[in-house]
């Protein structure tokens, strides 16, 4: 099924939908597979929390490649592919969100205390770089194409900025001032802005 208002696209848009989709998938697979490890070993959520919304940022950008390489076949835009891409990034954005509310009230309730590690600040704080290029340079291919899949993977991109900005000031201020509690309230509140975006991104 085709959306007839979207057939005449320019190809050069697709192929740079493509290619920040690819560049995208290489950054934060590699990135959250060292995200959660150290995460896991430092008991910290929000770096946790990071690796996870960049591994499903992943899985939304590998459809979107597959969505955007069918529209350059075809050379007609995939209604039901877009939709298909859609529901798997904003998925992603409520699946991160619940779980890191989640686990950051029974970690504020617990008084659970994560542990500051170098790797993972500094994973975090090249990540907040990357990450924010990618998420303008999503949404702004995702206006000239236009594509909503692409547009809400931007955002979930942003979400993944912002827990790695979170994860570095958190860790700072711990270490600077024992608040415990610092990284578990950061994550909730990144982790609400995440489904507070997936609402938006599902209703249109």
């Amino acid at each position: 099924m085709h959306d007839p208002e979207l057939e005449a696209m320019a190809p050069d848009d697709l192929r740079a939908g493509v290619r920040v989709s690819i560049a995208s998938i290489v950054w934060t697979v590699a990135s959250s597979v060292a995200a959660v490890a150290i995460g896991v070993a430092a008991k910290s959520l929000v770096l946790l929390a990071f690796g996870l919304t960049g591994l499903l940022d992943a899985a939304g950008s590998s459809a979107l490649v597959v969505h955007f390489g069918h529209a350059l076949r075809h050379e007609a835009f995939s209604e039901r592919h877009e939709r298909t891409a859609l529901r798997i990034v904003t998925t992603g954005l409520f699946v991160i969100g619940a779980l890191v509310a989640a686990e950051s009230v029974r970690r504020l309730v617990g008084g659970d205390e994560s542990h500051s590690v170098l790797a993972g600040v500094v994973l975090a704080g090249t990540s907040a770089v990357i990450l924010a290029v990618l998420s303008v340079r999503k949404r702004k291919i995702a206006g000239r194409i236009p594509s909503r899949a692409l547009l809400a993977d931007g955002w979930l991109s942003a979400t993944g900025c912002l827990l790695a900005i979170v994860t570095v000031a958190g860790t700072g201020f711990a270490s600077a001032f024992h608040w415990w509690w610092v990284d578990p309230v950061a994550a909730l509140a990144v982790a609400c802005g995440a489904i507070a975006v997936g609402v938006v991104m599902a209703r249109g």
